[in-house]
């Protein structure tokens, strides 16, 4: 915390009213700051809010705070230059944590510096706030108090960082904890830590600009603390180094730690800023490869695109919708701003449009009916990156189908990431690709064919259910896709003259005889000492891996028609069509809209045999536009 020496306070007296906010000395730069006055114990909290600026000569230093806002629910209150003020329960809280008994405390802290029932203010405060956390000393995270045997936890965490530092491991296992002098797996301990690392602070989308602008962030439990970088070190050793790549497909695994996605980010922000590395992430038995990236719609940008923060962030929450967008403005390209008087659905269809508006304005800059992909390749696969992200099946808001809904987590992890390899269903030219206000979203491509027949069986993970006969239900899925695969009358198309279709896409997907996902050991998520239970039976029969990270979560199985089979959303019905959009990598299943008013995306689709760009070249079927609303 930034201290300052306590001159004079003196106690309210009489009637106390309640506080009211002046405006903001400077609209453009200004900020509020509060000046925690001394105190202990269970003495009410009393404050200074003073005006300062983000930038300049008059800026007054200052630490910003992170923490979680609770419920909402402005139920207590504290004194604000001698007038009262209601704030949440987990700030009061956290404002006695670091309120000290002889210096005046000078924090930033949203709920009090911003006059939240003030849209215009609070639209240009969110607009600086990457600014603010940026320019603060430093950031310090509050996790609450000590519950849950969270002192144990906290223990067994410095015990995991003696050991990361002095010894060469790059991760434990089982066989390596009565050797350090560890606990088994399944103790007390191990529980307690597992429950602070998924605390609710580590769930918010806020959190990741809070703790990625600033190289200086401490996280205090109780009266326990510890640095980000060392807390990286820690689990480093419980879930292995981080990953080599950028991996925005990653951020769909349920399994992984909160802390491991928004580190991530961190990470990559810091090597694209040269901001200096800290001895902790020196460490080369921890972060030797981190920054080895594939070929990515990323690949050699100065910053990540909003999209891509938008992807990795996408399991963690917002209290408020529009805030899924507006947390993390301070960290990506973008040309938007912050404003609390549009609705969620107009927040998310206009970033939308301005990510598919970039393809469009170069479409009609070279009056062309098609785009050649290589010539602009980033542009066009962020477009259909977030086209593969909305559908049906992935929202719950009321929004256009071709707008993805940030509030919900998808149901299946994209096709259009690859499993192995990138697909090419669409060939190497975008067909038109167009929004009109009156009608939707305009696509050109050729219609394959119709759903026949389709399975009903719903592959989930539920973490929160860990009895769940996961085996079980894998087998049923798979017997289901069997039973439709093998009483088809027609040879599928996709068919070879060796192989037939069914088979040839359990070889492709990486699915064994048995319906499980199988992936290699590099790609696949190590045990954690933080799991208590893994519902895998054995490293090849993964129910875990299968129901996080295989194709077959959140889909069923389909045969066409024509015969061909693949993989469609699950709540696919019978009559939905299969659409290969010019240009994109994977098809979609579109559902026709009465009185003929186009079509409504349901989502990705593998289709075996045309995942290649093998339908662009029937000639067969014709190239037509359908509208998407």
């Amino acid at each position: 915390m930034y201290l300052t020496r306590w001159t004079s306070a003196s106690e309210p007296t009489g009637e106390i009213g309640e506080f009211r906010y002046s405006n903001l000395r400077s609209f453009k730069t200004g900020i509020r700051l509060a000046q925690i006055l001394p105190g202990t114990g269970n003495k009410g909290i009393a404050i200074n809010l003073i005006d300062s600026f983000v930038t300049g000569p008059q800026k007054t230093p200052y630490d910003a705070l992170s923490y979680t806002w609770g419920d909402n629910t402005r139920a207590k209150s504290i004194i604000c230059n001698g007038k009262r003020l209601a704030i949440t329960q987990t700030l009061l809280e956290a404002l006695h944590r670091f309120r000290d008994p002889h210096e005046i405390v000078v924090l930033w802290i949203d709920q009090i510096c911003i006059c939240q029932e003030r849209i215009k203010e609070r639209n240009q405060q969110v607009q600086l706030m990457g600014q603010i956390f940026k320019g603060a000393r430093k950031v310090v995270v509050w996790l609450g108090d000590d519950y849950d045997d969270s002192k144990a936890g906290m223990q067994l965490a410095k015990q995991l960082l003696s050991i990361a530092r002095y010894q060469p491991l790059s991760g434990l296992g089982s066989a390596d904890l009565e050797n350090h002098g560890l606990p088994k797996q399944g103790h007390r301990r191990w529980t307690a830590l597992s429950l602070i690392l998924r605390r609710p602070w580590f769930w918010r989308t806020w959190v990741v600009q809070e703790v990625v602008l600033n190289p200086h962030v401490e996280l205090v439990l109780g009266a326990s603390m510890v640095t980000w970088d060392e807390l990286e070190s820690i689990v480093a050793l419980l879930e292995g180094p981080m990953p080599k790549i950028w991996q925005l497909d990653q951020a769909i695994s349920a399994s992984e730690l909160p802390f491991s996605r928004i580190n991530r980010i961190r990470l990559r922000h810091q090597r694209l800023i040269a901001t200096p590395i800290t001895p902790v992430q020196l460490d080369t038995r921890f972060n030797e490869h981190i920054y080895e990236e594939p070929e990515s719609i990323v690949d050699d940008d100065d910053d990540p695109q909003l999209l891509d923060l938008l992807l990795m962030s996408r399991g963690l929450g917002a209290t408020d919708p529009r805030d899924k967008v507006y947390a993390l403005l301070g960290l990506g390209k973008h040309d938007i701003s912050p404003d609390y008087s549009m609705s969620p659905e107009s927040v998310f269809t206009d970033f939308a449009l301005q990510t598919i508006g970039v393809v469009t304005e170069m479409q009609g800059r070279r009056k062309a009916a098609s785009l050649e992909m290589s010539s602009h390749f980033r542009e066009v696969r962020r477009a259909m990156i977030l086209f593969s992200c909305a559908g049906r099946h992935n929202q719950k808001l009321n929004l256009p189908s071709w707008v993805p809904d940030w509030t919900v987590n998808l149901s299946c992890r994209p096709l259009i990431f690859g499993l192995s390899h990138r697909y090419a269903a669409g060939g190497d030219r975008l067909g038109m690709f167009d929004w009109q206000p009156d009608f939707g979203l305009l696509l050109c491509g050729k219609l394959l064919d119709s759903i026949q027949d389709i399975g009903s069986v719903h592959l989930d993970h539920h973490p929160d259910l860990p009895n769940t006969n996961t085996h079980g239900l894998i087998k049923e899925w798979w017997q289901e896709a069997r039973q439709i695969a093998f009483t088809r009358i027609a040879r599928s198309p996709g068919s070879t003259m060796n192989v037939d279709a069914f088979e040839a896409m359990r070889r492709d997907l990486s699915i064994c005889k048995h319906g499980y996902y199988i992936t290699s050991a590099q790609k696949g998520r190590r045990n954690s000492l933080l799991d208590e239970v893994d519902i895998s039976d054995d490293t090849f029969h993964s129910a875990s891996q299968t129901l996080t990270l295989g194709p077959t979560r959140g889909r069923v199985f389909f045969a066409s028609s024509t015969g061909f089979v693949g993989l469609a959303p699950y709540g696919t019905r019978q009559g939905d069509l299969i659409f290969v959009v010019l240009g994109a990598d994977v098809p979609f299943i579109l559902r026709p809209l009465e009185d003929d008013e186009g079509y409504e995306l349901i989502g990705e689709a593998y289709v075996q045999g045309v995942m290649n760009g093998e339908t662009i070249s029937l000639d067969m079927l014709p190239v037509q536009d359908v509208m998407i609303r």
